[in-house]
């Protein structure tokens, strides 16, 4: 069940970012999470690349161009 449970955070995550990539669109991410922008944050990096991720899967399934 644990298991389960992880998948089920992970999936609900992945909904999560897409549904805020839609609603501020791809500039909006560059400017909240880039890297540059975030010399502060330490995760930054991998933060906006599990975004950038998510975006090209997007634009593979076509739910955004």
């Amino acid at each position: 069940m644990q298991s389960n449970q992880n998948q089920e955070k992970i999936i609900a995550k992945f909904n999560e970012i897409q549904e805020e990539i839609l609603k501020i669109g791809w500039q909006g991410v560059l400017e909240k999470y880039h890297p540059d922008a975030n010399c502060d944050d330490p995760g930054a990096s991998e933060t906006f690349k599990l975004y950038r991720h998510i975006y090209e899967d997007m634009k593979k399934r076509i739910i955004i161009s």
